[in-house]
């Protein structure tokens, strides 16, 4: 019972610290040498085909796309983008990846992207409230490459009083959850793949 209390004390205590990190504010972001849009939210490739279009990134990369998905038609998910995403731009600035259907997939499909093209920077395109775990994954699967972050605000995401809608607490509570998951998975992967490796100096000294 003692234990139990303890973990769900913790549990409340980290969602309103992760709650706290969620951005609220559109913030500007620095040239890089591509935009990664993370499929499954609202506004995300708007905000994405956006920067391309600024100049701030001369590609997009669009990871976790349906396999339905026509790159014929890639204009339809974005109606809004007007004469900034012609068919020009669609065949010589935008990629599709369609091997990812979680996070975790996003962060490994675009790492292989990333390091076949050699990009060394990337400005990461998510909701505010996915950002923190979406950071989490691709930092430990891109850890050579310069992340920038690029929240999208859902409009019906509701983070002034977040506790008091109960839409928005159980996206909040859920994100949080997954991200305890992600900490957890990994950290023992990190701890597996240190123990797996050969102590410091071993070649050296059998070499001597």
């Amino acid at each position: 019972m003692v234990v139990a209390l303890s973990l769900a004390t913790a549990w409340v205590i980290g969602l309103v610290r992760y709650a706290g990190r969620i951005p609220v504010q559109p913030v500007l972001v620095e040239p890089a040498a591509a935009v990664v849009v993370l499929t499954g939210g609202s506004k995300r490739m708007d905000a994405g085909v956006a920067l391309l279009s600024n100049g701030t990134a001369p590609v997009l990369f669009v990871s976790g796309v349906d396999h339905r998905v026509d790159p014929a038609r890639i204009r339809d998910l974005v109606p809004d983008a007007g004469d900034s995403l012609d068919q020009a731009v669609i065949d010589c600035c935008v990629v599709l990846g369609y091997g990812a259907s979680d996070t975790l997939g996003n962060a490994r499909e675009t790492a292989l992207w990333a390091r076949a093209t050699e990009r060394k920077s990337l400005i990461l395109v998510t909701s505010n409230y996915h950002m923190p775990r979406a950071r989490l994954e691709f930092t430990h699967a891109l850890p050579e490459v310069r992340l920038i972050p690029y929240p999208v605000i859902p409009p019906d995401v509701r983070m002034d009083a977040w506790w008091r809608w109960p839409g928005t607490l159980g996206l909040v509570a859920g994100e949080w959850t997954k991200y305890v998951f992600a900490r957890v998975r990994i950290g023992l992967a990190d701890l597996v793949s240190s123990a797996t490796m050969p102590p410091s100096g071993t070649d050296q000294e059998q070499k001597n």
